[in-house]
């Protein structure tokens, strides 16, 4: 892994895609000292969306086997109002915003 400013890739940016395309190394870009980006393969990408995609199914998994209590429509409102209003104390700008 090998870091760059920004302000030195602009130039050759097309080089360092096509040096982590071929190597598979990364690359962090800084904009003033500041690491604010990571180029990576493509391949790497795809990797990282497959484990975003696997552990979303265990938390969906993990959802449906969990129990839910069950409230009538009423109980569902006063327990929205509830943190409406909770909301709305903690935040003023909001509150008179709705008043």
């Amino acid at each position: 892994m090998s870091t760059h400013s920004l302000r030195d890739r602009r130039k050759n940016l097309g080089s360092v895609v096509r040096q982590v395309a071929a190597t598979g190394d990364e690359v962090i870009i800084t904009d003033s000292g500041t690491e604010v980006a990571v180029i990576i393969s493509m391949s790497d990408y795809e990797r990282l969306h497959e484990h975003a995609d696997v552990v979303e199914a265990f938390r969906l998994r993990n959802l449906r086997n969990t129990s839910f209590e069950t409230m009538s429509l009423a109980e569902m409102l006063d327990a929205a109002s509830m943190r409406r209003t909770s909301r709305l104390k903690e935040d003023p700008v909001r509150r008179s915003q709705i008043e």
